[in-house]
């Protein structure tokens, strides 16, 4: 099958590598849509590990069923991109995203685990999830960060009246906003440095306003807007500037939820943490959001494909990562579809 492999640094290379062979147990899925993530970005801008097959946001069709007797070739489904032990402390508590036995052996995160940039999947058969009919493939590959942002606004307990500040208008950011404005927040703010990706916010619709996260006032911008200080922040881009502004702009006793990943320690300001006495929490994945999202979606209580901004097959997806980091476009989310 045609597969796109990490080469090296930046460097991505359509490959034929072997079709993933059905085994009795494992869900061998053929891959319609594949989202590319900020996570797979991270990867590829550091190019340690070659041989690499990313993707973990996907929708597609039961090719062999495995050992899931309720599933049926040709079924229409998405996966949660886990491998849990089922055996650690973490597992037997249903918290699958904290299972660390399974960080190498999840898709897309290293070389030993192909992820579903490619033509075919094979998946955990406790974590295949049967798609509704009108349930699309766009929405299925949407449903990962959808669960990740679900769990990040859970867990910060946004509140009916709650101002949020959001920091980063990347799909993280906005699937954020699109949360906390369902979970009632009154007034909800987003910082960007790339002003075409400031504007698409607030074109989404869940932010009222937009400000540039490279303004030396931001702050004083930012508590203005809020009366004073955000009930609630949110932070999604995972660099120290980012964070420090937010934590400045709560008021005291705020609560910050840190769901932006960096993989080089940051400089954060923990005086601002101490004098205001700040709530600092942060989530990894998901748990039961993952089933939550999806309940949503196939109800209609949430609609993902306005954040799409394209589509590419497996050929264009260097380009498109060169697209998404060059910081001169206002996309979010391309999607993959390997049959292109």
């Amino acid at each position: 099958m045609r597969a796109v492999v990490l080469e090296g640094k930046k460097q991505l290379t359509v490959k034929e590598v072997p079709t993933p062979q059905a085994d009795g147990n494992k869900v061998l899925i053929k891959i319609e849509r594949c989202g590319i993530c900020g996570s797979d970005i991270h990867f590829w801008d550091m190019g340690d590990r070659v041989g690499l097959i990313m993707g973990h946001e996907f929708g597609g069709t039961v090719v062999d069923p495995g050992s899931r007797e309720d599933l049926k070739v040709g079924d229409r489904v998405t996966a949660l991109p886990l491998n849990p032990c089922g055996k650690c402390p973490a597992c037997q508590k249903g918290k699958w995203n904290a299972c660390m036995p399974a960080l190498k052996v999840s898709p897309g995160l290293y070389p030993a685990a192909p992820g579903a940039y490619s033509e075919y999947f094979l998946s955990h058969p406790a974590m295949v999830r049967k798609l509704a009919d009108h349930v699309s493939f766009d929405e299925a590959a949407m449903l990962e960060p959808a669960a990740v942002t679900l769990r990040a606004v859970r867990v910060i307990d946004v509140q009916p009246g709650d101002t949020v500040l959001v920091a980063g208008g990347g799909i993280i950011g906005l699937l954020a906003a699109a949360w906390a404005k369902a979970a009632g927040a009154s007034y909800i703010a987003l910082t960007e440095a790339n002003p075409l990706r400031g504007e698409n916010a607030l074109k989404m619709g869940d932010v009222d306003a937009y400000f540039d996260a490279r303004d030396e006032q931001v702050v004083p911008k930012l508590m203005q807007a809020s009366g004073g200080g955000f009930d609630k922040f949110i932070e999604c881009v995972g660099v120290a500037p980012s964070v420090n502004t937010g934590l400045a702009a709560l008021k005291n006793g705020g609560d910050c939820l840190l769901a932006g990943v960096s993989y080089v320690p940051l400089a954060i300001s923990t005086i601002l943490m101490t004098i205001k006495e700040l709530n600092i929490k942060a989530t990894l994945g998901y748990v039961d959001e993952f089933d939550l999202a999806l309940k949503m979606i196939t109800n209609g209580k949430i609609e993902l494909t306005r954040f799409i901004s394209g589509y590419v097959g497996l050929d264009g997806v260097q380009d498109s990562f060169d697209k998404l980091t060059s910081g001169k476009y206002g996309d979010v989310k391309i999607l993959i579809d390997p049959s292109k």
